[in-house]
């Protein structure tokens, strides 16, 4: 009973009074009810369904895999950042051949995107009033010099970070075959630039080269009174939460750094590439899609992550600024980034990284506040090498609220064109090998159907020979000059580089072996297999032969 007389007194105490209300106000207050009503009803449905302009992230990460399988892809990572906040990760395929899956932390080699990392290191020791962005570099190398002494002296840190120092795209070769990790690997890298000639007078025009940016490695190291790799891990990878990006491969291996593959034709095939600290701060730093991320952040938000400034935002927007233009494209170089458009037509600021195992890009989409990073552990030059590069491109896309764009083949004209060249000339090799030797098995059963007239013979034994040697020795000699060094064709471009040496070896080799064989076939006087009666002198039917 007591608990039921508390409850009614409960009750009672709880009951609120009655309002009671004139009946024009009350009509007048349920109008106000039903307003509110149909003006708070869309509100709920608008924050309960997604956005038109959301990005559907399923979608993005089935379109990644779809290029993966058509470009044979083994491995791929990557991230997109909005605002100052990661908004998605994805990772797909093995990073080794044990078929371990790749997650956002694997590490992956950045190839060029490495020159940003310098560029900012050098901006920092600029505000730190270290450095003068306009000073020459022999203020802090005295004894940097190219084969132009003069030259020499008026190259400075600002033509370096713009690509504007007039030093030769073929000065990055040399680094890529080599596997020196010695503590002073990076200045004898620089000491080997003391007797190149410059491509362009000081200041006068862009030439992408990685020498640029191992010379500002140098500086860094010089300026900053430590190692380069030090200097990066201490002020850039640390302040950034960057706990799976590194300096060396053995550190990244502890870590679960992917292995590489390059392409053959158009099919990964293993390759562990040289690695060299001769050009880390140009091409050899690592990192991971989630790290890189965080280093995206930064360069959206004005030097910014998280509590932490890496630039001021003047630096940043230093670094973005558009400075020189390169070539006849509609793309700018500024300090390690460069600004161009999508395919599609969308303005960025990117640079992408391409060593011959592995590929990154990063892209920082400045109207809509979007930065994508992509790292896979494959790199192809050949015919859809494109749409490895176009990747980036087509996530910004979609995070824009369109579809993908096409990409039009090939992306690399002179080597698709320098390959296909190869591959018909190749195949046109051996069925001319082939008809040879049928043409001389014929002769040497019909005698009489050898050329006996002097210039016939030296037409028909001449041309092939002069078209064999002269093919092998373009392709062994003539094409390092005028494209690229064969070295770099194989290590690069394999399938190419293969296609070159075998073609040129047996063009060469063919064309002696054919011209021996054609003299002993040619010398012997012969007999009619049918009759053993001697063969006549030439013949109308014998010179037509």
């Amino acid at each position: 009973m007591n608990h039921v007389a508390r409850d009614k007194r409960d009750h009672k105490e709880t009951i609120v009074p009655a309002i009671t209300l004139k009946p024009h106000k009350r009509l007048l207050a349920l109008g106000m009810v039903v307003l509110a009503l149909c003006l708070i009803s869309p509100v709920s449905a608008f924050a309960e369904e997604p956005r038109a302009t959301d990005p559907d992230f399923a979608t993005i990460d089935a379109y990644i895999q779809k290029e993966m399988s058509e470009l044979h892809i083994p491995g791929l990572t990557y991230g997109i950042v909005h605002d100052d906040k990661v908004v998605h990760l994805g990772s797909f395929g093995e990073a080794d051949p044990s078929g371990r899956a790749v997650t956002p932390q694997t590490p992956f080699i950045l190839a060029s995107v490495s020159k940003s990392f310098t560029a900012l290191a050098i901006m920092q020791l600029s505000e730190e009033g270290k450095v003068d962005l306009d000073a020459p570099v022999q203020r802090y190398v005295p004894w940097f010099h190219v084969a132009d002494k003069a030259a020499s002296t008026r190259i400075t840190i600002r033509n370096l970070l713009n690509h504007t120092s007039g030093l030769p795209e073929d000065t990055s070769f040399e680094p890529m075959r080599s596997n020196d990790m010695s503590d002073d690997a990076l200045e004898e890298r620089v000491r080997t630039l003391s007797d190149v000639q410059l491509n362009h007078r000081v200041g006068a025009a862009f030439e992408y080269t990685d020498a640029n940016y191992d010379v500002l490695g140098l500086i860094v190291q010089r300026v900053a009174g430590q190692s380069y790799e030090s200097y990066v891990q201490k002020h850039i990878f640390a302040p950034l939460d960057m706990s799976h990006s590194f300096t060396n491969q053995t550190d990244a291996r502890r870590d679960g750094l992917a292995t590489g593959h390059r392409s053959w034709f158009s099919f990964p095939m293993r390759f562990d590439a040289p690695y060299s600290r001769t050009a880390t701060p140009s091409s050899y730093l690592i990192s991971s899609a989630q790290d890189m991320t965080h280093y995206l952040i930064a360069q959206l938000n004005a030097g910014r992550y998280a509590d932490t400034s890496v630039l001021s935002p003047e630096g940043v927007v230093a670094m973005h600024r558009p400075a020189v233009k390169e070539g006849d494209r509609d793309i700018f170089y500024g300090m390690g980034w460069e600004r161009r458009s999508t395919l599609s037509g969308v303005p960025v600021i990117q640079h992408d990284g391409t060593n011959s195992n592995f590929y990154a890009d990063m892209v920082l989409e400045p109207e809509g506040r979007w930065g994508v990073v992509i790292l896979a552990n494959f790199n192809s030059f050949n015919l859809n090498g494109g749409r490895l590069q176009a990747l980036s491109g087509g996530v910004i896309s979609q995070l824009k609220g369109q579809a993908p764009p096409e990409v039009p083949m090939p992306h690399h004209p002179i080597l698709a064109s320098a390959m296909l060249l190869v591959a018909v000339v190749s195949v046109l090799q051996a069925l001319g090998i082939i008809r040879s030797v049928v043409l001389f098995r014929r002769w040497r059963a019909q005698p009489n159907r050898r050329p006996r007239r002097r210039w016939v013979a030296a037409l028909r034994v001449g041309v092939p020979l002069v078209s064999n040697v002269g093919w092998g020795l373009f392709m062994l000699i003539g094409y390092p000059q005028l494209l690229y060094p064969l070295s770099a064709t194989l290590l690069l471009v394999p399938d190419l580089g293969y296609l070159v040496v075998v073609s040129g070896g047996v063009a060469l080799t063919w064309g002696i072996l054919r011209t021996v064989l054609a003299y002993l076939v040619l010398r012997k006087t012969g007999t009619s297999k049918a009759t053993g009666a001697s063969v006549p002198k030439a013949t109308k039917a014998s010179v037509e032969a």
